[in-house]
């Protein structure tokens, strides 16, 4: 076997690891090297932290959707920091009365993760749970939380997002997501799962450290954890709804955003690749997120190597290169046809993630942060609806007072009321 043949079945290799090899990998020692933790109902002091830019299209039913979760009211709070919202969000959440909700304003644009470094020292209680805007949780879903903080291992817990499309096809970012969730199930079987959902996971307080602005905190939170000498785990009865990207420009923009800022947390956080130093999960780290982020340059030198071959009559090149041309052939068919079937949108998908991937390398070596960015979102919110808690919920408790006062390094909301 020649050179280049070598070099294509090592580049085959690559490209079929993060898919395929690294899933039976996994498989084998989850149950092999199974480290179980302990869950017991238990009810700690909880506060659910909520991140918000120009969201009034969602955040009254998603505030209203948080304060109808089954746990006790005087244990449950919650805390929204508007992030130099523009539109109506500031006048939504203050119209909302209720003694356990605190409204943090911040004039200036800053981003999210600057916001959770403000709200997060502020909250009270032993778990902080954070999630997203435009993301609605069942009624269980504090509880499935902290069950899991009864094994003092347990530092951070992480849920995932259940995507619904508008229409009755199932939405491939949620056959993206059932992926994610299956391998971090069996990454945290052996040990702790790379990366939390933003979505929706949860931190003991105690363990939570400053981030900088830039840092993407569904990340580097689990990271910091980690480090600390604890676990972060998925527990797959842990989970949020979404309504999926409306249209595959939205997807493909929102995956360049994630994946540069992944790749420059990776940068920062370099130590962690170090196997003598973090053990199973450095290797779980480079398996899941490096060579994952590689496979788009694997793709294309493969296309390159077998078109290259053709000549040469290699029976496995060619049948490469004909499996590559039928996802490429997928992916146009699913643009170009109205009925697109589920080959075609899952073709559609896997492009769209190799392409986001290649281009997020070229951005985060060029500079680019991504600290903030405008959220797109649809007035009503059809996924939501099972869950949106009815109006007669919204408790009246007292006034929210809030405010900020400014000063030259940080703004800082005011409350007459303070947390008790």
């Amino acid at each position: 076997m020649n050179i280049i043949g070598r070099i294509n079945h090592v580049v085959l290799l690559l490209l079929l690891y993060s898919y395929v090899i690294y899933p039976a990998i996994l498989f084998v020692l989850s149950r092999v090297f199974r480290r179980p933790w302990k869950q017991k109902r238990f009810e700690p002091h909880v506060t659910v932290v909520i991140s918000a830019y120009n969201e009034e299209g969602v955040i009254r039913d998603k505030i209203l959707n948080t304060l109808s979760l089954d746990y006790p009211e005087n244990k449950l709070r919650v805390v929204v920091g508007s992030d130099g919202s523009t539109d109506g969000t500031n006048e939504i959440v203050a119209s909302i009365k209720d003694r356990r909700l605190r409204f943090y304003h911040f004039p200036q644009r800053l981003g999210k993760t600057a916001c959770l470094n403000r709200m997060v020292p502020r909250s009270k209680g032993e778990i902080v749970v954070f999630t997203d805007a435009n993301s609605m949780l069942p009624p269980g879903v504090i509880r499935s939380i902290v069950r899991n903080f009864a094994d003092p291992a347990v530092g951070l817990v992480t849920g995932w997002t259940k995507y619904c499309s508008p229409s009755d096809e199932k939405a491939p970012a949620g056959s993206y997501a059932r992926f994610e969730k299956a391998l971090k199930i069996m990454e945290s079987s052996s040990g702790s799962c790379v990366g939390a959902d933003g979505a929706i996971f949860a931190i003991r307080k105690s363990l939570y450290r400053p981030l900088q602005d830039d840092d993407i905190n569904d990340f580097v939170i689990p990271l910091d954890v980690i480090r600390q000498k604890h676990r972060a785990v998925l527990d797959p009865d842990v989970f949020c709804i979404e309504d999926a990207a409306a249209a595959a420009g939205d997807e493909y923009q929102r995956q360049v955003r994630i994946t540069t800022r992944t790749l420059r947390a990776i940068r920062r956080n370099i130590e962690m690749l170090n196997p003598l130093r973090y053990g199973l999960f450095s290797f779980f780290m480079i398996s899941h997120k490096v060579l994952r982020f590689l496979c788009p340059y694997f793709f294309i030198s493969a296309y390159i190597i077998n078109m290259a071959l053709l000549g040469r009559k290699v029976l496995l090149s060619r049948l490469i290169f004909l499996g590559q041309n039928l996802l490429l052939a997928g992916v146009l068919g699913g643009f170009v046809s109205k009925s697109a079937n589920s080959i075609h949108r899952l073709s559609r998908m896997l492009l769209i993630t190799f392409a986001a991937q290649g281009i997020a390398w070229i951005r985060m070596i060029a500079g680019f942060t991504d600290t903030t960015w405008s959220p797109r979102r649809q007035a009503r919110i059809s996924a939501f609806e099972p869950l949106r808690p009815p109006q007669e919920k919204e408790r009246s408790r007292g006034p929210i007072s809030y405010g900020f006062s400014r000063s030259r390094n940080e703004q800082t909301p005011l409350m007459s009321n303070p947390p008790r």
